[in-house]
C-alpha cells in the first residue's frame, strides 16, 4: 500500500514542477527589445543581426555577427577577421591566404565551419570609419557551396568575440 502512494507522489511533483515551469522561466525582456542591427545570409535565408562585437589587436580585426542578444551564450555566430593591412580594399580570396590574411567562422546549432575550411570563392572589404565603426561586406561561398553574404556598416561593442 505505500508504493501506490510513493509513486502517486512523485507523479505530483513532477506535474507540479511542469505547471512551475513557465512562472520560473520568465521570457528575458532584453532579449524582446532589441534594436535589429542589421541582417546576414547564410544558405538563402536571412537572420536579424543582434549582436555585433569587434576586436582590433593591432595585427587582425576580428568581427563577430549573431541573431542572438548579447547576454546569451553565442551558440549561433559568424566571425570574419582580417589583417590590418587589407583595410580598405577590395579582396578576391582566390588573391589572398587563407588563415593568414583572412579568417572565418561560422557555427549553429546544426553547422559547424572551422576557419580550416577555406571558401570555394568570393570577396571581402572592411574599411574603419570611426571608433568602432566598420564596414563589413563579405560574400563567400562556402566549402559545400553554401553561400554566406553580410553587408554591414555601424558600431560594434568592443570586447571579446
Amino acid at each position: 500500500m505505500g508504493k501506490p502512494f510513493a509513486m502517486f507522489g512523485v507523479a505530483l511533483l513532477m506535474l507540479g514542477g511542469v505547471f512551475c515551469l513557465p512562472a520560473c522561466s520568465p521570457r528575458n525582456p532584453e532579449t524582446v527589445s532589441l534594436p535589429v542591427l542589421g541582417e546576414y545570409e547564410f544558405g538563402g535565408e536571412k537572420y536579424e543581426i543582434l549582436s555585433a562585437r569587434c576586436i582590433d589587436d593591432g595585427s587582425y580585426v576580428m568581427f563577430s555577427f549573431s541573431p542572438l542578444a548579447p547576454s546569451e551564450p553565442m551558440t549561433t555566430y559568424a566571425v570574419f577577421g582580417i589583417r590590418d593591412y587589407w583595410l580598405g580594399k577590395e579582396t578576391d580570396v582566390a588573391d589572398v591566404d587563407h588563415n593568414d590574411d583572412y579568417i572565418f567562422v561560422y557555427e549553429d546549432p546544426l553547422r559547424f565551419y572551422s576557419q580550416y575550411r577555406r571558401p570555394l570563392d568570393g570577396s571581402f572589404f572592411v574599411s574603419h570609419n570611426d571608433g568602432c565603426n566598420y564596414t563589413v561586406k563579405v560574400e563567400l561561398t562556402l566549402p559545400d557551396g553554401t553561400p554566406f553574404s553580410v553587408d554591414f556598416t555601424g558600431d560594434f561593442d568592443d570586447g571579446q568575440i
